[in-house]
């Protein structure tokens, strides 16, 4: 029997255990969609961030004239 500090080791490489995939096709649409969703995600949490930091830089330098 191992250990709790063995079992529970960062180091340890544990490999996760899956069920087969039976139909692969339906997998791959599955992860096209996942993939496809994730980029959405990025992309919209970069827009959001670039515009924040647009409207924080124009308001910290609005009163700076050239």
């Amino acid at each position: 029997m191992k250990t709790f500090a063995s079992m529970h080791s960062c180091t340890k490489n544990n490999l996760k255990e899956h069920s087969p995939i039976y139909d692969l096709a339906a997998y791959q649409q599955r992860q096209r969609k996942i993939k496809r969703k994730r980029l959405l995600k990025n992309l919209t949490d970069t827009a959001i961030f670039i515009s924040i930091a647009g409207f924080t830089f124009s308001t910290l330098f609005w009163g700076v004239q050239p």
